[in-house]
């Protein structure tokens, strides 16, 4: 019988060896982010108001894995301190956390040298970047690799893929890839990234094709950034110094394969979540997706939050702190977050946008798909559309700030001032010299940004000035118009009202197309996931708009139960009107997501129910204007401040032509308000529900 403390350490061994690590990279190594990245890692930008960090954390430690390295390179310090001050540091943290300084390191490549020096890797492991979210479930993943592991040694790595279509919204540019594998044993046999192609065409090595019986390639997939190792991975970034990357290691793996007989392998999952936020327009798809909840269990007002804003969960995805102070007549659309603390002006509208702790906004501001970190100011009058602002950031009234503006750390703009498309702002840049620093607050601030201005127009150091914002643009996603182009698309527009090959929507033939497609989906039962590819499918054939495309929607749902029995009328209407919007309610929300098409809804349903073919029942037909808008609001399809945006505008088009043009307008007057008296009771009760709310708050 072996001795008790011998026998306590072969034990002791065989836990030490089963605990499943990870090595996470709190750098990435290049400068995509600057001049951002420059006072604070990418690692902890706030995604959601939460550091990107703790959702990789999150993920590892939802998955199984026990003991985490944080490799820390590019302001060590910062990510040290954060972690230092999080869960992760407490006794009842669920998993060991540990920072690895290696501020010498230059590459992922010379990271993971330094971690095959340190003997950190016991046993297989999580290879993953900090500024990757995901929900997918690891350990199922995780046992298959170690399953394979035991039969096939050579099986080194696995690669985890998301299916993805082409054009999604969390697929970058920069990060698109084409595999190749071999269907039977799964190994990847090519990998290449679009990005680095030199040529417009992709070019497949012969022997792919050649060597391997059954080939599938693939360009559905999305590279999560995900892989689990064997140990042995560290140890061939020792042994070859070529491997600054995962994806040079990956290509030399493959490279080498007949030679070193190492396999590389990969997973696809399909129903789960996994984005690198690599760049600014995958920060904004990647906080939205965040808002929308495709990354459940790690939502805003989910349990693994570590700070202390618990955040409360609203209709439309509104996410609000405690202590947030909101005007009686501001508007929050759809998408929003605001952090404790903060307070919004009135008749400020915000829609599809995060603001942080202690964010002081003013009123009759217009907020747009922007990222307001902490402490920052937005005086009255103000429009800031995709656009970054970062801690403490001050604009002064009167201030627009046009598409993919980023403005860094402690920056002062404005008043009355606006900054065009792609504009980045530093609050301190080089000298002439390059022998010192100049600080916005000792003056000598560009002019362009306004009197109490305190910035300067960035400057990359690293290339001419021209490639910032050719970088900018890239990286936001978004076309910046230059002055040449647009004197062509108005030389264009002189001669004629469209480019000769456009193709004219014909939006009379869709109609008659999607009206015959609604009723054969009740007649054979079809369901609403179907009936909404059949309805885009033939928006594409038709070249039918987006715009054009939710008021038609709403004017076929409405006509279908009409068009099935003319007779319709009274109880009986509102009934199998109801009905039919019910079983359709999917295909509503699918094409109704904001207040722009929540305006195009109200305006559709206005316009079918007084039309000159229901105006022949005129009032009954009119009083179910009321009740199709009551019940939409009662399906969280329309928005309250939407509704009564709609009841109080003025109808448009009043110009007075001839005759029958005055004829024409005066009946749609007319026509605009008998909707008013019809709908006017709902708004009535709308507002008194809104009066009881508020002083209830």
């Amino acid at each position: 019988m072996a001795p008790k403390g011998k026998s306590g350490g072969a034990n002791s061994d065989l836990k030490q060896e089963d605990i499943l690590q990870a090595v996470v990279f709190a750098d990435s190594f290049v400068s995509t982010f600057a001049p951002v990245s420059d006072d604070i890692p990418r690692a902890l930008f706030p995604v959601a108001n939460s550091a990107l960090l703790d959702y990789a954390l999150e993920f590892l430690c939802s998955g199984g894995v026990q003991e985490i390295f944080v490799v820390c390179c590019h302001l060590a310090g910062q990510v040290r301190e954060h972690l230092k001050n999080s869960r992760w540091n407490d006794k009842s943290s669920p998993c060991n956390v540990v920072p690895v300084v290696t501020e010498g390191c230059l590459s992922m490549g010379d990271a993971l040298r330094d971690i095959d020096a340190k003997s950190l890797i016991r046993s297989d492991f999580v290879l993953i970047y900090g500024d990757v979210v995901s929900n997918i479930k690891l350990q199922p993943i995780i046992d298959e690799h170690k399953n394979r592991r035991e039969k096939d040694k050579s099986a080194i790595m696995t690669m985890v893929f998301r299916e993805v279509p082409p054009g999604h919204a969390t697929r970058c540019p920069q990060d698109d890839i084409v595999l190749a594998v071999d269907n039977e044993t799964q190994n990847v046999i090519h990998y290449q990234r679009i990005a680095d192609s030199d040529t417009k065409h992709l070019q497949f090595p012969v022997e792919v094709i050649m060597e391997h019986k059954d080939v599938q390639i693939r360009y559905d997939l999305l590279d999560a950034n995900i892989s689990i190792c064997s140990p042995q991975v560290p140890q061939l970034f020792t042994d070859n110094f070529d491997y600054e990357t995962r994806d040079s290691f990956v290509k030399g793996i493959l490279i080498n394969e007949e030679i070193m007989g190492n396999t590389i392998k990969m997973c696809v999952v399909k129903d789960a979540y996994a984005a690198r936020v690599s760049s600014l327009q995958m920060y904004d798809a990647v906080s939205q997706d965040i808002l929308n909840r495709w990354t459940y269990p790690f939502v805003p007002d989910g349990c693994h939050r570590h700070n202390k804003d618990n955040f409360s969960y609203g209709r439309h995805n509104i996410y609000l702190s405690k202590n947030v102070t909101l005007a009686r007549d501001c508007m929050l659309v759809e998408n929003v977050m605001l952090g404790r603390e903060s307070a919004v002006g009135s008749k400020t509208t915000i829609s599809h946008s995060v603001i942080g702790k202690n964010c002081k906004i003013g009123n009759n501001v217009v907020i747009k798909g922007s990222y307001l970190w902490n402490d920052v100011t937005v005086e009255d009058n103000c429009v800031i559309e995709t656009s970054l602002l970062c801690n403490n950031v001050t604009v002064y009234s009167g201030v627009k700030l046009s598409p993919g503006c980023v403005l860094s750390s402690k920056v002062c703009v404005g008043p009355s001032i606006e900054l065009k498309s792609g504009t980045v702002v530093v609050h301190s840049q080089e000298d002439d010299f390059g022998e010192g620093t100049m600080d916005a607050t000792d003056g000598g601030c560009d002019a362009m940004f306004g009197s109490k201005g305190k910035a300067f127009l960035y400057k990359d150091t690293s290339g001419d000035d021209s490639d910032v914002e050719e970088v900018t643009r890239q990286v936001w996603g978004i076309t910046i118009e230059t002055e040449s182009s647009s004197d062509e698309d108005s030389e264009c527009s002189e001669g004629s009202e469209s480019p000769p090959d456009s193709l004219q929507p014909d939006v009379p033939v869709y109609y008659t197309e999607m009206l015959d497609t609604v009723q054969r989906s009740k007649d054979e039962n079809i369901s609403c996931e179907n009936l909404i590819l059949e309805i885009n499918s033939l928006k594409h054939a038709y070249n039918i708009s987006i715009k054009e495309l939710t008021g038609l929607v709403v004017k076929v749902l409405l006509d279908q139960p009409f068009s099935e029995n003319p007779s319709l009328s009274g109880a009986q209407a509102l009934k199998v009107l109801t009905d039919s919007l019910k079983r359709h309610l999917m295909v509503l929300k699918n094409y109704i997501k904001n207040e722009e098409s929540q305006r195009q809804c109200l305006e559709a349903i206005e316009a079918r129910l007084q039309s000159h073919d229901f105006a022949s029942a005129s009032s009954a037909h009119l009083q179910l204007v009321t009740k199709v808008i009551h019940f939409l609001y009662e399906a969280d399809v329309l928005l309250e401040q939407t509704i009564l945006k709609w009841y109080r505008q003025v109808p448009s088009n009043r110009n007075r032509g001839n005759n029958s043009d005055d004829e024409d307008l005066e009946d749609r007057d007319n026509k605009h308000a008998e909707v008013r008296k019809q709908v006017a009771p709902l708004i009535k009760w709308l507002e008194e529900a809104d009066e009881e709310s508020s002083e209830e708050d």
